[in-house]
């Protein structure tokens, strides 16, 4: 049975986005690749993104291994269209959350670390097993992982194939937080709702600079134009009026 994804939207604009292929623990397939670019594609007006499982064993273990033979020469490598999915996340204005509860394999792996905050669980595990499996991994995604736990953890899991805990995890950045199994769904949303209050705006014009920094990139004329453009917004307006009468802001995003 092929697995699915499953979309609902919360209070706030936050949109959850669900894996489900409990036979293969999440494992993500073609199909479930194609759902999750439709999702993205079609996210306008999101203000927070929330990808989680609805497993508490496993958020996902990877790309599913029956798809990874056969690849003559000319053809893509299904990491290079997984990752060409997870960069449409990245950029996607509206920042992401992984509930992360259980295993996260491979590409499993690159899809919560792609998010931009990760809660998990005490039994929240990450590993990458190319080397295990004999192929080498897409550059594209090992350069997304180095980018946020840093060369030499980034080492340990791709050369050693090392699996991190959740505690480890924790110190090393890979998780932004760990909760209880029975209240960890409701404290990523809470993540999700912190995002949500906050100026789309003013988050849409940071992430692409953070993006930018993570590539190395110290100026760029169009994020200039974004942060003037910014300072004479409604939401900088709003903002500036809401702190001075002391009140919480309704932001807009323009």
């Amino acid at each position: 049975m092929a697995g699915s994804v499953l979309v609902n939207d919360l209070a706030h604009g936050v949109r959850a986005v669900t894996l489900s292929n409990p036979e293969k623990k999440n494992a993500i397939d073609a199909g479930m690749l194609d759902a999750l670019e439709a999702t993205i594609r079609d996210g306008s007006g999101v203000k927070a993104w929330l990808i989680r499982s609805d497993s508490a064993s496993a958020f996902s273990a990877g790309y599913d291994l029956k798809a990874l033979s056969g690849f003559p020469e000319g053809t893509q490598l299904p990491d290079d269209r997984f990752g060409e999915v997870l960069d449409l996340l990245a950029a996607h204005p509206a920042p992401s959350v992984a509930l992360v509860r259980g295993v996260a394999i491979g590409a499993g792996c690159e899809l919560a670390i792609a998010c931009d905050f990760r809660v998990g669980t005490a039994n929240a595990r990450f590993t990458f097993p190319p080397a295990k499996l004999g192929v080498v991994y897409a550059l594209k995604g090992m350069a997304r992982v180095r980018s946020r736990i840093g060369p030499q953890l980034a080492r340990r899991m791709f050369l050693l194939g090392d699996t991190i805990e959740s505690a480890e995890a924790l110190q090393a950045g890979l998780l932004d937080a760990i909760a209880p199994d029975a209240v960890a769904g409701a404290e990523a949303g809470h993540w999700c709702d912190r995002i949500s209050a906050l100026s789309p705006l003013a988050l849409r014009g940071m992430k692409r600079g953070l993006a930018l920094l993570d590539s190395g990139i110290s100026a760029d004329a169009e994020y200039e134009k974004l942060r003037r453009a910014s300072f004479n917004s409604e939401d900088a307006r709003e903002g500036r009026d809401a702190m001075l009468q002391r009140r919480a802001p309704k932001f807009v995003g323009k």
